[in-house]
């Protein structure tokens, strides 16, 4: 039987664990399969490739893509990825120039309620 993860995290996004330090625990845990899957970030994914270089454990590139369709947030989990693809590169860039849009907006509505260092 294999042992297989296909959505995992590491701290480029909201994961504890290096993404290195992700595949080498998974290595050791078992996992015959790791797909790093970070949120609307392909950044790791070269750290993990050359963790994963010295094991016996496949590494899928993954991301989980965060997008709104019908009013509401869906997380898409894209594997066997191009991390250099340009356009791939260029929307998670969005993405995540979004988010800190989105959260330096928020900060200031909070500030104008008197709620400061949001």
């Amino acid at each position: 039987m294999l042992n297989i993860d296909l959505h995992c995290h590491s701290n480029v996004s909201d994961g504890v664990l290096s993404p290195a330090d992700v595949v080498t625990r998974a290595a050791a845990n078992g996992v015959d399969v790791l797909a790093l899957t970070d949120h609307d970030d392909v950044s790791g994914l070269a750290a993990a490739q050359t963790a994963a270089a010295g094991t016996d454990m496949t590494l899928i590139p993954g991301v989980e893509i965060s997008v709104t369709w019908g009013g509401q947030t869906v997380h898409i989990v894209g594997l066997r990825i191009d991390p250099q693809h340009p356009g791939l590169v260029a929307g998670l860039r969005d993405i995540r120039l979004g988010r800190i849009e989105r959260a330096h907006r928020m900060a200031g509505d909070l500030a104008r309620h008197g709620i400061e260092g949001a």
